[in-house]
C-alpha cells in the first residue's frame, strides 16, 4: 500500500474519531436538573422561576399557591398517544405514552415520569415583589374523566385564583397529531401582575426511552431559541448550569436522543432561562419562558424528533437535532430521504442499505475502477522505483526527480487511488450520524441477531464484553482489500501498517450502529470482487519499460 493510501485511511480514521469529540462541543452533554422528591437544596433550585428582571444566577425564592380541589386526571387519546393530565399545575402531564414506539423491553416509550411530572408551570411576580408559582391543584372545568380526540379536537380548561382573581390554563388536543395548542389567560392582570409577565415552565427534561441508558444521556438537552441564537448551557456534576438572557424567544425545549418536548409561543416571548445538572448520572433540564400576560397562545409538541415534521413546524425547531457538521447535513439529509423512499419498496432497513451500498459502488465505479488500475500501475513499477533507490541513495534530490519523471514516462498517478476513499469519507461519516441519532432507524431490524441497525449488533455478551459481528467482518473485509491493494515488497512497515490500521478500524467501528458495519462490509466486499475479477490489468508490456 502506497503513503498516499494510507493517508487517507488515516484522515478518515480522524474524521470518525473527532466526530464524537466534536459533537460533545456542538451538543454538550446535558446537565441534570434535578426532581421534586430529591434533597432539599436541590428540590428548591428546581422550584424556583426566573424573575425577569433579576439577575440569572440570583432568582428570588417561589412562594407556592397551595390552595385548590384535590388531585385529579384525565386521559387523553388522540391515536398517537395516550396522556394523563393532572390538575397539578394546571394541567402537567403525569403520562404521555407514545402508541407508536417501543422501548427495549416492548412497553411502549412514555415520556413522562417521577422526574419531570411538574411540567408546564404558570408563575409570575406579584405587585409585591413576591415570586409566585401555581403549583397548586387546579379545577378542571366540566369535571371530564376521558377525552377522545381521536377524531375530532378536544379542549381541556383549567382554572385556579390568586386573592381571588381568576387564572385559566386551556389545552387543546387534535386527532393523528403530536401538536397541542396552550393558552393561558390571566383575567384582569394589572391588579395581580406586575410587569405585565409570567412564566411558563418545563421541569425535569424527559425521560430515558433506549437500552443503552449511558448512551441516551449524552443526547439529553434543554434549549431556548432566541433570535437566531441557541441557550444549550453546559452541565457539570452536582453544579447547577443556568443560562438567562433577554429577547424575542421563538420556542424553549428538552430532549432525549430521539424524542421531544418544545413550548412554540404564537407571538415570541420576551425572556427565556435553561438550566441543567447531572445528578446520579441522569442529565436533567429546566426551561423556562417569559410571556406577557396579553399572550398567552402557545403551541406544545410532544413527540419523535422526525426532520420533517419538525420543519414543518416553521420555526427551526429541526436545530435541535443532532445530524452532524453542517457541511455533511444535506448529505445525511439526502441519504436519509434516499433510504426511507426505498424503505417504502423494500420494508427492511438491512436490505436497503445492502441495496444502497451497490448503488452508490455504481456511482463511483469510474472513479474506483481508474484509482484500481492506477494502484496496479504503483505495484507494477515499483521494483523499478527499488532501483532507483539503490542508485540515487545518497542524493534525495536526484530520486524524487528520477521517480517523478518515471511516473510521468509510465503513466502513473501516485494519488489516483485515494480519491474514492475521500469521497467516501463524508458518506461514512453521515451514515454514522444518520444510524446513531435519526429516529427513522431506531429499532429497525435486519434479520436474527441485528435487531436494531442504530445499535451494535451484539450476538452474546461473555464477562460483560459483547460480542459483535459485524465490526469484525467489516475488519475483515478491510484486511483483505488493503492486501489486494497492497504493493510488491513493501517490507515490514507496510505490513506493520496494514495491521495497526485494521486493529485500529475493528477498535473504532466496534461500538458503531450495526447500519454503518453493514453498509461499510458490503461496500468492502463490492470493492474486493470489483478490484480482483473486474478491474482489468493494465497492459504492462506496452506501457512499462527498463529505463536505460
Amino acid at each position: 500500500m502506497d503513503r498516499k493510501t494510507l493517508l487517507a485511511f488515516v484522515l478518515i480514521a480522524v474524521v470518525l474519531i473527532l466526530t464524537p469529540w466534536y459533537m460533545d462541543i456542538v451538543s454538550p452533554r446535558p446537565q441534570e436538573t434535578v426532581g421534586l422528591a430529591e434533597a432539599p437544596l436541590t428540590k428548591l433550585k428546581r422550584e424556583r422561576t426566573p424573575n425577569p428582571s433579576s439577575t440569572p444566577n440570583q432568582p428570588p425564592p417561589a412562594t407556592e399557591n397551595t390552595s385548590g380541589p384535590p388531585a385529579k386526571e384525565v386521559v387523553v387519546e388522540n391515536g398517537l398517544y395516550t396522556s394523563t393530565v393532572s390538575n397539578k399545575n394546571g394541567g402537567s402531564f403525569a403520562s404521555f405514552i407514545l402508541n407508536q414506539y417501543d422501548r427495549y423491553d416492548s412497553t411502549l416509550v412514555n415520556l413522562i415520569d417521577g422526574i419531570n411530572k411538574n411540567n408546564l408551570l404558570v408563575g409570575f411576580v406579584s405587585l409585591d415583589g413576591e415570586q409566585i408559582s401555581l403549583n397548586n391543584n387546579w379545577s378542571v372545568i366540566g369535571n371530564p374523566r376521558r377525552l377522545d380526540a381521536s377524531t375530532s379536537q378536544k379542549n381541556l380548561l383549567f382554572q385556579t385564583t390568586f386573592n381571588g382573581y381568576v387564572v385559566q390554563k386551556k389545552l387543546t388536543f387534535y386527532p393523528m397529531s403530536y401538536s397541542v395548542d396552550l393558552e393561558v389567560t390571566f383575567k384582569t392582570p394589572d391588579r395581580f401582575v406586575s410587569r405585565g409577565e409570567y412564566t411558563l415552565s418545563w421541569n425535569g427534561g424527559l425521560t430515558s426511552s433506549e437500552k443503552n441508558t449511558k448512551d441516551d444521556h449524552t443526547y439529553f438537552k434543554g434549549y431556548a431559541y432566541l433570535g437566531d441564537e441557541l441557550l444549550e448551557p453546559s452541565a457539570k456534576e452536582n453544579k447547577l448550569s443556568e443560562e438567562n438572557q433577554r429577547g424575542q424567544t421563538r420556542w424553549t425545549a428538552v430532549k432525549s436522543k430521539y424524542f421531544l418536548s418544545a413550548i412554540i409561543p404564537e407571538t415570541p416571548g420576551l425572556a427565556a432561562s435553561v438550566s441543567g445538572l447531572i445528578e446520579d448520572g441522569r442529565p436533567v433540564f429546566n426551561t423556562t419562558l417569559v410571556q406577557p400576560v396579553s399572550s398567552g397562545r402557545a403551541t406544545l409538541y410532544m413527540g419523535p424528533q422526525d426532520y420533517k415534521a419538525l420543519r414543518s413546524l416553521g420555526v427551526d425547531l429541526e436545530k435541535t437535532m443532532n445530524l452532524g457538521w453542517s457541511i455533511f447535513r444535506p448529505l445525511g439529509r439526502l441519504i436519509t430521504w434516499s433510504l426511507t423512499k426505498m424503505y417504502a419498496i423494500i420494508p427492511n432497513y438491512g436490505l436497503v442499505v445492502i441495496i444502497f451500498a451497490f448503488l452508490v459502488k455504481l456511482l463511483l465505479n469510474p472513479l474506483t475502477k481508474q484509482s484500481f488500475i492506477s494502484n496496479k500501475k504503483m505495484q507494477a513499477v515499483q521494483p523499478e522505483i527499488l532501483k532507483l533507490k539503490e542508485r540515487y541513495k545518497n542524493d534525495p534530490k536526484k530520486l524524487n526527480s528520477a521517480t517523478m519523471k518515471l511516473y510521468k514516462d509510465r503513466g502513473v498517478n501516485p494519488v489516483g487511488g485515494c480519491l474514492p476513499l475521500l469521497l467516501q469519507m463524508p458518506i461514512l461519516i453521515s451514515f454514522f450520524t444518520v444510524f446513531r441519532s435519526t429516529i427513522e432507524f431506531r429499532g429497525a431490524p435486519f434479520f436474527g441477531w441485528i435487531t436494531d441497525l442504530s445499535a451494535p449488533d451484539t450476538l452474546a455478551t461473555i464477562g460483560g464484553f459483547p460480542l459483535n459481528v459485524l465490526p469484525v467482518l467489516m475488519g475483515g473485509t478491510m484486511f483483505l482489500q488493503q492486501k489486494l491493494m497492497a504493493t510488491p515488497g513493501g517490507g515490514s512497515q507496510q505490513k506493520m501498517m496494514m495491521y495497526f490500521m485494521n486493529v485500529f478500524f475493528l477498535f473504532l467501528f466496534y461500538s458503531f450502529p450495526s447500519g454503518l458495519n453493514l453498509y461499510y462490509s458490503v461496500f468492502n466486499i463490492l470493492s474486493i470482487v470489483q478490484q480482483k475479477y473486474l478491474t482489468p490489468d493494465p497492459v504492462m508490456a506496452k506501457s512499462i519499460q527498463t529505463p536505460t
